[in-house]
């Protein structure tokens, strides 16, 4: 239903809808569970929440629960979770689930300007 011009903040909603949308398509068809894996990735609710390995947990528990009415995908399954080595001499850094957490820690010994001029 034709509906006329969007407003730009909606509009801006459109193509990571679409996406999820084309990525699900496409799995379908070509029966490619990694195009499962990066649709549920791509969804904002799991996206923000879920680590990925923990979305192709689910993509893989989803499939496996379908399986009868997925014949593409027999045969096929998730690729396991990468495996990402570090080295002993890194020190890990402690990073907050939500990036705006993190801005007073980092900036919050930064001064004003009007500070740094003594100014209060």
């Amino acid at each position: 239903m034709p509906v006329g011009e969007l407003p730009d903040r909606c509009a801006a909603l459109d193509p990571t809808n679409i996406n999820v949308q084309r990525l699900a398509v496409s799995a379908d068809l070509d029966g490619d569970p990694a195009a499962v894996v990066q649709g549920r990735a791509l969804v904002p609710v799991p996206g923000a929440v879920l680590t990925l390995r923990e979305i192709r947990e689910m993509a893989g528990e989803m499939l496996e629960a379908q399986r009868e009415w997925l014949p593409q995908f027999e045969s096929r399954s998730i690729a396991p979770t990468p495996v990402i080595s570090i080295p002993d001499d890194v020190e890990p850094a402690e990073v907050p689930v939500y990036p705006a957490l993190s801005m007073p820690q980092r900036f919050g010994d930064v001064l004003s300007p009007r500070e740094a001029d003594g100014e209060s």
